[in-house]
């Protein structure tokens, strides 16, 4: 049995005449006739009784055609869909992305991308790095957003963007008469530190270890995001990725810091071809990320 069977009953069973079927279906009265005569035979039953030039169903074709409705209605939703699909109409995309990436970058790019494909469900996870690149390559996210190192054997490694971790200051700080801040600055500063698994962290308190450089370090926070708030209440100083300092740029002092740490960003992606859903999405955190560089400086 073959799918145009299927669609030829169906048209004859809407249409009411095998002519009426050919002309929706766009095949001769013949072809459609010969269409209905294959499946007659191969089910082994008639489907219409054929009096006074009408076709009227038989109570086995009206079984049958029951079956055959089935079918059909599902390869019109599996049709339906795959035109969304690539419509971008719908789709789901999931997400793990590292604080500062999650914070700073995500949500202006989400925002534009619901907006202009509202029917693709989005999720979207915070997670550390190591956890980020196992979920990814299990296929949990479609995308990891990440700084790097990362394992580049097991996974698709797409560069982002390189920037240099910024120091924040309270507005009004003594040392934000500075244009530029440098380690010896914060001698004996104040200092709100994130959290110890981060890899900022560990270059940052390696830095001022090798320099000599003793910091007050009164608050320790699980997240940058935190800092940046505490930062902002006059708490101390610290440094961050440039992405969370951009998102509080009217509450903090931000200036450039010496010697520079440089990060850089990237995407994790499964090995293969991506679909057209993941490639959109891509370009959208190419330029949401260097609208960003250019309006914050980094």
């Amino acid at each position: 049995m073959k799918l145009r069977q299927f669609e030829a009953l169906r048209a004859i069973v809407r249409t009411g005449t095998t002519s009426e079927a050919a002309e929706y279906l766009s095949l001769t009265q013949s072809a459609v006739s010969k269409l209905l005569g294959q499946l007659e035979d191969e089910l082994n039953i008639k489907i219409f009784d054929r009096r006074h030039g009408r076709l009227i169903m038989t109570p086995e074709g009206k079984m049958m055609y029951a079956d055959i409705e089935l079918v059909l209605n599902t390869v019109d939703a599996i049709k339906n869909k795959s035109k969304d699909t690539g419509a971008l109409k719908a789709g789901a995309l999931k997400i793990g992305a590292m604080p500062a990436l999650g914070h700073g970058l995500i949500p202006s790019v989400l925002r534009r991308f619901t907006e202009m494909y509202p029917g693709v469900q989005c999720s979207v996870d915070i997670k550390p790095r190591e956890q980020i690149e196992e979920l990814v390559t299990i296929g949990h996210y479609d995308i990891g957003l990440i700084t790097m190192p990362a394992e580049t054997q097991r996974l698709k490694v797409v560069h982002l963007a390189n920037a240099e971790a910024v120091c924040i200051l309270p507005v009004g700080h003594e040392l934000a008469r500075l244009q530029e801040i440098s380690a010896l600055d914060l001698q004996g500063k104040s200092y709100i530190s994130v959290d110890t698994e981060t890899l900022l962290r560990h270059r940052v308190d390696l830095l001022f270890s090798e320099m000599g450089v003793k910091r007050n370090l009164k608050i320790h926070s699980q997240t940058s995001l935190l800092v940046c708030q505490l930062v902002a209440a006059g708490a101390g100083i610290s440094i961050v990725h440039p992405l969370i300092a951009s998102a509080f740029e009217s509450r903090l002092a931000i200036r450039p810091f010496n010697p520079a740490i440089n990060l850089e960003y990237a995407m994790l992606l499964p090995h293969g071809e991506q679909s057209r859903l993941i490639q959109t999405f891509m370009s959208f955190l190419v330029k949401g990320m260097k609208e960003l560089q250019d309006r914050a400086n980094f």
